[in-house]
């Protein structure tokens, strides 16, 4: 029994395409002794959405989805941020997802990042975060790394990804990276935020400098209290790093490269100001 005989049709913004429900997918696959991630990419490459992906069309193509299914992504730092930038990138349907971050759930988490819960506080951000996505999609193949991935560790790890989305809390942190990640060829989206502002910037292998404008020279100001962060911030934040890690991998113009996206959230205002 081929895919295409168990798909059916559907009809999109004028668009036909073919689409195989959830359950036939999973009697296909066990019935070949297929791994559900194998199904769904054999499914994409015969032009069938799984049901989980059907509503991204026409948005993506099942070619673009079968790219996102083959890519892999790195997040670092699962709080606010990651946690959300994960998600996004699950649901979006890129395949092989890698999660790293030593730290665990506290209650102070439970103004902002997503997977913090009443259940989930005291348990490590990375395999909560990569329990939840497989709840999600269990076709996925997603790596938990309960560890502040840095240095050779992160040196060794970055050649099995296509890019990196930054959610860590330091500037020394995101200097290290944005260093080892140029060395390895991986472009890095960058993200932060403080109180209602944020910001959003691509960094590619092939950019010179230090990137002052996103990292302000000098040694790093002394340990304080942590910022204070609203949550529509954190949220809006990671959906632009999640969008734009989907235009890298897809082959795309990213949109950030070059620029600061800035959103100042008393305003409302998203701006675009070049990095020159």
């Amino acid at each position: 029994m081929s895919l295409k005989s168990i798909a059916n049709r559907a009809l999109r913004s004028g668009q036909e395409f073919l689409v195989i429900p959830h359950n036939r997918m999973r009697t296909w696959a066990a019935g070949k002794g297929l791994p559900l991630h194998r199904a769904v990419e054999l499914a994409l490459e015969a032009g069938i959405f799984p049901e989980c992906f059907e509503r991204n069309f026409p948005s993506l193509t099942p070619a673009e989805q079968l790219t996102l299914w083959q890519s892999r992504a790195l997040v670092l730092g699962l709080g606010g941020l990651g946690g959300l930038q994960a998600m996004l990138l699950a649901r979006a349907g890129v395949g092989r997802l890698y999660l790293a971050d030593g730290d665990v759930f506290a209650p102070s988490n439970l103004n902002r990042q997503l997977l913090a819960t009443a259940t989930t506080l005291g348990q490590n951000k990375a395999l909560v975060s990569a329990q939840h996505l497989l709840k999600v999609n269990e076709a996925l193949e997603v790596q938990a790394i309960p560890e502040f991935l840095e240095g050779d560790r992160l040196r060794d790890f970055l050649p099995s990804v296509q890019v990196v989305l930054d959610a860590l809390d330091t500037l020394t942190a995101r200097r290290d990276l944005i260093t080892v990640a140029q060395q390895a060829g991986v472009p890095v989206v960058h993200g932060a935020v403080r109180g209602v502002f944020g910001q959003v910037s691509t960094i590619l292998p092939q950019d010179p400098g230090d990137f002052p404008y996103l990292f302000p020279p000098g040694e790093p100001p002394p340990a304080e209290t942590a910022p204070g962060v609203l949550a529509p911030t954190v949220s809006l934040v990671a959906s632009l790093q999640a969008q734009e890690a989907l235009r890298l991998l897809l082959g795309k113009e990213p949109a950030y490269h070059g620029v600061l996206a800035h959103f100042d959230g008393d305003t409302g205002r998203l701006e675009i100001l070049p990095l020159d």
